[in-house]
């Protein structure tokens, strides 16, 4: 079970999302940022260093929103979808090919990873 932390970083009503580079697993699919997280790392740990490795953006994790479990075949991951306010720091895509700051409603829009769409149908229609 791959263990993955994302962030919902949400700014003037709307939410950051990025999209896979094309060599990535997943190429082109849209996500949370965040990563897997490491062993000896607490899950808030772990969204601190992946949104400063990856986006260059100091934030500080919020509440836990939801956790979910998806089998993809050959492997399963578990995703922890955090809150989370950037802080500090120019937004800078080190693995991302692209990034957008969308409003909830047209999240379903995207063509989001497997494990992350059960999610983005809720938090598309949430208030």
């Amino acid at each position: 079970m791959v263990k993955v932390v994302a962030a919902v970083i949400e700014q003037d009503g709307r939410i950051l999302i990025c999209r896979r580079r094309n060599k990535d697993g997943s190429a082109g699919k849209w996500e949370f940022p965040g990563g897997k997280q490491e062993l000896g790392e607490t899950e808030q740990e772990c969204l601190v260093r992946e949104l400063r490795e990856e986006l260059c953006l100091v934030v500080r994790p919020g509440e836990k929103i939801e956790t979910v479990r998806h089998d993809y075949g050959g492997f399963s991951v578990e995703v922890a979808f955090y809150r989370a306010e950037a802080l500090c720091g120019e937004m800078k895509l080190m693995v991302h090919a692209d990034a957008v700051w969308t409003q909830k409603k047209e999240l379903c829009s995207y063509d989001f990873l497997e494990a992350d769409i059960g999610f983005v149908r809720w938090l598309a229609e949430s208030k």
